[in-house]
């Protein structure tokens, strides 16, 4: 028997942030696509913060209280991992989701406030001082090849576990697992998840034509 592990908004998240992840590195660096790579990391951002708010209020499966597991749950799981049962992530992987979402929600931030002083500014770049600025793109420079590893990992992760016999990636496509269906988590209808995401890009957007009126009320 399966049950349904993952919402529709919760696989649709996976994907959309490959798409978003690989169109930011095609389009980061290059004058020609500076256009492109700030819609896509408006996107990408409203994209992590709508999956932080669907940890709190989305399918029981995508809350953080029931895949983050504390110190000995961790020392646990490392001693003897075949022991360890649980629909979504075992504790190492789900400390490697907060690391991953960590990691996205820095490199996010730090690119509204990006200068590289020749071909690109980010949005709230203008609120902000030369230092700063400085800053701030050096933490994004450096943030980025922290996530290139972060991923790799989680990618070679996932091959891991294919030969197990976990496959990961269908279950991320059709959002169910075997198990008994007794055991099966409270899922929330994913429609509210994309609802979410749409007001978070609305605002970020609105935010972003309102700084000239923010530079000028400052």
């Amino acid at each position: 028997m399966t049950v349904r592990v993952w919402d529709g908004f919760i696989r649709g998240f996976h994907w959309l942030l490959l798409v978003a992840f690989a169109g930011l590195w095609y389009t980061g660096g290059d004058f020609m696509h500076v256009d492109r790579h700030e819609q896509l990391g408006t996107f990408l951002l409203a994209l992590i913060i709508s999956r932080i708010i669907w940890g709190f209020v989305g399918s029981e499966s995508a809350r953080f209280r029931y895949f983050i597991a504390g110190p000995k749950a961790l020392f646990l799981y490392l001693r003897a991992p075949k022991s360890f049962q649980s629909h979504t992530h075992n504790p190492m992987g789900g400390w490697s989701v907060i690391l991953m979402l960590a990691l996205l929600l820095v490199q996010g931030v730090t690119g509204l406030f990006t200068d590289d002083a020749i071909f690109y500014r980010g949005p709230l770049a203008a609120l902000a001082s030369k230092d700063t600025l400085r800053t701030m793109t050096t933490i994004h420079s450096l943030n980025f090849d922290l996530l290139k590893i972060v991923i790799g990992l989680h990618t070679l992760a996932i091959v891991v576990y294919k030969f197990v016999g976990e496959p990961l990636v269908y279950a991320m496509i059709k959002g169910d697992k075997k198990a008994d269906p007794a055991t099966q988590p409270r899922i929330v209808h994913g429609a509210w998840g994309y609802l979410i995401l749409a007001v978070v890009y609305g605002l970020l957007t609105l935010l972003f034509r309102a700084v000239p009126y923010i530079q000028a009320a400052l």
